[in-house]
């Protein structure tokens, strides 16, 4: 896929708007889950104005492993009291827009 498909195709589906509305999601479940919420505080973390979230990009991805191609859509994510990446976020899509899974990873 070429760089303009590519931005044709997250432009149609709002992907990147489509991502950081699942982060926030993704987020506040992460702060009020009774499994994570104490990983979240030993982190610092309590509410979603501590964090500020920005796009690292997107990318079309060709997987031998699982045979299929998608979109990632990847986020950064930094304590707003500091310049360093603490956690990343990305989506995964289907060519036709549809979201197939979602990772939250603290770095």
């Amino acid at each position: 896929m070429l760089r303009e498909e590519l931005e044709e195709t997250v432009e149609r589906y709002d992907l990147v708007k489509r991502t950081f509305d699942s982060f926030w999601v993704c987020f506040e479940n992460y702060l009020t889950d009774d499994i994570t919420k104490e990983e979240s505080r030993e982190y610092g973390l309590t509410d979603k104005d501590q964090v500020e979230v920005k796009l690292y990009g997107y990318s079309f991805v060709v997987s031998k492993k699982f045979s299929r191609e998608f979109i990632k859509v990847d986020l950064d994510v930094y304590k707003k009291d500091s310049s360093s990446e603490f956690a990343e976020y990305y989506c995964i899509y289907s060519l036709a827009g549809e979201c197939e899974d979602d990772y939250f990873v603290i770095t």
